[in-house]
């Protein structure tokens, strides 16, 4: 388990490490709109949508390490296309590329499940967590520090500092061995995708799965909008942004990796999601008021960013491994891979829906419009959390 965490932590500095300057390449290097910002960040979204499910039913025929590993072999040559790219079109095939190997996300909850008991999830779902937000403190820091280093484009140092990462966490996923408790599908066990969508539709995952579609399109709004925010309302360049996501995956560490486990004891899996949905809500509300200056002391627009950016981050980091372990438990052990890869390919969808949403928002209202709907976004996925909690649907077997 260490080993897959530490392949966590490095995979996602790379990942991190393109946060601080994708937008300012897209808006001030080639001169384009917000709107093709957030496109490029949601062609991402969309290649994670389409992959997450797939991988995840593959690696219930051919196990998790061999898919992890090819993902990881992919995501490296994507970071080093981009690196190399100097025009939008590449930038897209690359990012997209990039998408389709992240996808990976619900095979390695798959290992996680397959190697801890279903009350230990939610704690080891919280450490998987920690595991993004250490790396979103290296990454974004470190991308911002290198945005342009030498006499490449301002993004090609943070793209190869991405590819080192990636090879990393290459080299040491070979180490990683298949857990004992793996049992593959026999061939009469597949089913068509279009039975297995049916199937799935019509299961208690349909809930978890529109739960997780309602976070990530809530979260979005922070992913696109935050950054244009930080540079129309505080004037922050790349190097700036980066220290600033820097502090968020502070905040993701503190919650997922030490109170999620005091919460999920005191509220309950889907309790906790409801709590992370209610911070999510008041923080984006927060920062629609700051951003059109109705905030009591205005005069301090760097604290008062902190203040909600806290509020947001500790939502984000209460409801996702919560919901990542409740859904956990409601998958059938078999396919868990495909499951939680239908599970989480419908987060993926949402996060699409988000960022495809964030750019025209911005530009028709700015922060108040694009968090605003993020805010409408999490009341829904508070209302979906207390259904779970008030219905039988949180550990019952279904398969995918």
């Amino acid at each position: 388990m260490p080993t897959l965490l530490l392949v966590v932590f490095i995979n996602f500095a790379g990942v991190g490490a393109l946060i601080p300057v994708l937008p300012y390449t897209v808006i001030e290097t080639l001169g384009l709109s917000a709107t093709v910002m957030t496109l490029l960040l949601a062609s991402f979204a969309m290649a994670m949508f389409l992959s997450n499910p797939l991988l995840g039913r593959l690696s219930d025929h051919i196990g998790r390490r061999s898919v992890l590993i090819a993902s990881l072999f992919i995501n490296l040559m994507a970071h080093l296309w981009f690196a190399f790219s100097d025009d939008i079109i590449h930038m897209f095939a690359a990012r997209i590329l990039a998408g389709l190997a992240a996808g990976n996300t619900g095979v390695i909850q798959a290992i996680i499940a397959d190697r801890v008991a279903s009350h230990e999830r939610a704690r080891y779902m919280g450490l998987f967590g920690a595991a993004i937000g250490t790396g979103f403190v290296a990454g974004p820091a470190l991308g911002g520090l290198l945005s342009g280093v030498g006499s490449g484009p301002l993004h090609q140092a943070p793209f190869l500092l991405a590819a080192g990462f990636s090879f990393l966490a290459l080299a040491l996923s070979v180490r990683i061995k298949e857990s004992a408790a793996y049992r593959p599908i026999t061939s009469s066990a597949k089913q068509s995708l279009v039975t297995r969508l049916a199937t799935f539709m019509r299961s208690p995952l349909a809930l978890y799965a529109l739960a997780f579609f309602c976070l990530n399109l809530s979260f979005a709004q922070v992913e696109a909008s935050f950054v244009l925010l930080l540079r129309d309302y505080l004037d922050f360049d790349a190097r700036q942004t980066g220290w600033l996501f820097t502090y968020i995956g502070l905040c993701i560490i503190l919650v997922q990796g030490v109170l999620i486990n005091i919460a999920v004891r005191r509220f309950g899996e889907i309790g906790t999601v409801g709590f992370g949905a209610g911070l999510l809500i008041i923080g984006q509300i927060l920062t629609a008021v700051m951003a059109v200056g109705l905030l009591i002391g205005n005069s301090n627009p760097l604290v008062q960013m902190l203040i909600v950016t806290t509020a947001v981050c500790f939502g984000f980091g209460f409801s996702n491994p919560a919901l990542s372990a409740a859904a956990s438990n409601a998958a059938g052990k078999t396919t868990m891979g495909g499951a939680l890869g239908m599970v989480q390919g419908f987060g993926s969808l949402g996060q699409v829906g988000g960022l495809v949403l964030a750019g025209p928002l911005y530009h028709l209202g700015g922060a108040n419009y694009s968090f605003g709907f993020g805010a409408a976004i999490a009341f829904v996925l508070l209302a979906v959390a207390f259904h779970l909690h008030s219905g039988p649907y949180r550990h019952k077997p279904t398969p995918v």
